[in-house]
Formats: C-alpha cells, sequence, structure tokens
C-alpha cells in the first residue's frame, strides 16, 4: 500500500507536514517532513510532495506523478530541492493506528490505497 494524495482537498494547512515530523522527532516543526506542501504560482494550486524509498509523489490537481531518481519537472523551482534532503516515508510503520498525516488531515487529502 502507498499512500495517495488528493490535492483538490488540499486547503494548504500543513497539518500533513507538521504530524509527519512528529513523528519522526516528536517534534512541531515541518523540518523533517517526508511530506511538503508547496504552492504552484504559474497554475495557482496547492500541491504536496511524498518523499518515498526511491521515487517522490507529486500530488497535483492533474492528477498524481511519480518522479523516479534523477528525474526533473521542467520549470520546478528551488523550493523543491528540499524535499530530496529528508527521510523517505515509512508509513509511519511504528505508530498503531496508523500514518499520522492521514489521522491529522481534517480534509481527507491523504489517504493508503
Amino acid at each position: 500500500m502507498e499512500l495517495k494524495v488528493d490535492p483538490l482537498k488540499c486547503t494548504g494547512c500543513r497539518i500533513c507536514e507538521f504530524a509527519c515530523n512528529f513523528h519522526y522527532d516528536g517534534s512541531i516543526s515541518p523540518i523533517g517532513s517526508s511530506i511538503m506542501f508547496y504552492r504552484e504560482e504559474k497554475k495557482n494550486y496547492y500541491g504536496l510532495m511524498v518523499k518515498r524509498g526511491k521515487s517522490l509523489l507529486l500530488g497535483r490537481p492533474e492528477g498524481e506523478r511519480v518522479l523516479k531518481p534523477g528525474e526533473q519537472i521542467e520549470g520546478a523551482s528551488a523550493s523543491s530541492k528540499p524535499i530530496l534532503l529528508r527521510v523517505a516515508c515509512d508509513k509511519c510503520a511504528e505508530e498503531d493506528a496508523g500514518p499520522l498525516c492521514i489521522r491529522a488531515c481534517p480534509y481527507g487529502v491523504l489517504s493508503m490505497e
């Protein structure tokens, strides 16, 4: 099962980022999260990036896209690079009730499928 993103439901609250980071280091901060919120300026929408083991999931209104190592998106800005330095999502393997990001999101943006 993989983490799925429905960006059309995203309001940009970033609670998923904070919940993810809390899983990894117990602090309320987005800095170490496997999830990164972004705003696409030209198309005026919100999206989420999720760092996976050997890929990067982009949750965008036009559909999810999985980037393999070395693959780039035309026009990607420098603000997207910090996600590559973060730890890959482990789906909150040690959490009894499942991924914290899914449980914390009040809008149902994230799910497991």
